[in-house]
């Protein structure tokens, strides 16, 4: 006896049910939109969506968004025979493993260094007065502590996060990503700024922070500056990014060097300047 396609062999009812539980299960994901596709769609357009960023004039000033951009950092790893561009963005990461779960900003997301420039979502950040969160329009001054508030477009009841440093409690993991937002403000989320040029630290103290202006980003407490880490490159679901820190970069002059060299973004048109 000759065997046709008409045949079932082996476990063929099992392999029938197996394939109508799957293709219900898809459709039940599909319509609930918990397909990993529909969700790195819904993640893209929560975190990638465009930020209009207030023309603020020439200052920095509390209650606009502004982008940290290390201006003086490759924007991609280096190699051999590229014509290099300068300028990552400290953006907000949500990684591979926690898109089935989460598609916007939330507690704990790890912040980065990322080449993409566009304002957007997770690369804008609104400059907030540590002694008033509702000022508003007034000039931020050299040595003043500010908070930085990332705001969860998608959900306008969110409660407000903020970046916060944690301080590494052991040497070795003195390079890990210590740079998170956090539901809870402390003391670990206050910044300051100060000129770059060590003769304007003083003369510049109290004095407007001007918007493309080089300058130093310092965690208030720790009394470090934000720094890239770019040696530590690694593959996001947003493409290629290194990561950000608090740790002073200073060379035998005494002057700090690219790594720690920030600037406040606060419009499209900003220049940055030498």
């Amino acid at each position: 006896m000759k065997y046709n396609n008409s045949v079932l062999i082996g476990n063929w009812a099992e392999e029938r049910l197996k394939n109508e539980y799957e293709f219900k299960l898809f459709l039940r994901k599909r319509d609930r939109r918990e397909l990993l596709l529909q969700r790195s769609r819904t993640l893209f357009s929560n975190l990638l969506s465009e930020r209009p960023m207030a023309l603020s004039g020439n200052y920095v000033r509390y209650g606009y968004n502004v982008q940290l951009v290390a201006s003086d950092i490759p924007a991609k790893p280096k190699m051999v025979g590229d014509k290099q561009k300068y300028g990552l963005a400290m953006s907000i990461l949500i990684r591979d493993r926690q898109v089935d779960y989460m598609q916007n900003i939330s507690d704990g997301c790890l912040l980065t260094l990322s080449p993409i420039l566009t304002p957007c979502c997770r690369n804008t950040f609104l400059i907030v007065s540590v002694r008033d969160e509702k000022k508003t329009g007034k000039k931020m001054n050299y040595g003043d502590e500010f908070l930085l508030k990332a705001e969860n477009y998608g959900d306008p009841q969110a409660a407000p996060l903020y970046v916060r440093y944690s301080p590494a409690t052991a040497p070795e993991s003195a390079d890990r990503m210590p740079l998170k937002l956090s539901a809870v403000r402390d003391s670990n989320c206050r910044f300051t700024t100060m000129p770059l040029l060590p003769c304007d630290r003083l003369e510049k103290l109290g004095s407007p922070v001007e918007t493309g202006a080089k300058l130093i980003i310092k965690n208030v407490i720790a009394d470090k500056s934000l720094c890239a880490m770019n040696l530590i490159w690694m593959q996001t679901f947003f493409g290629p990014e290194c990561g950000v820190n608090c740790k002073n970069y200073i060379d035998i002059h005494g002057r700090y060097t690219a790594e720690n060299i920030f600037t406040l973004v606060s419009d499209i048109e900003t220049k940055i300047k030498d």
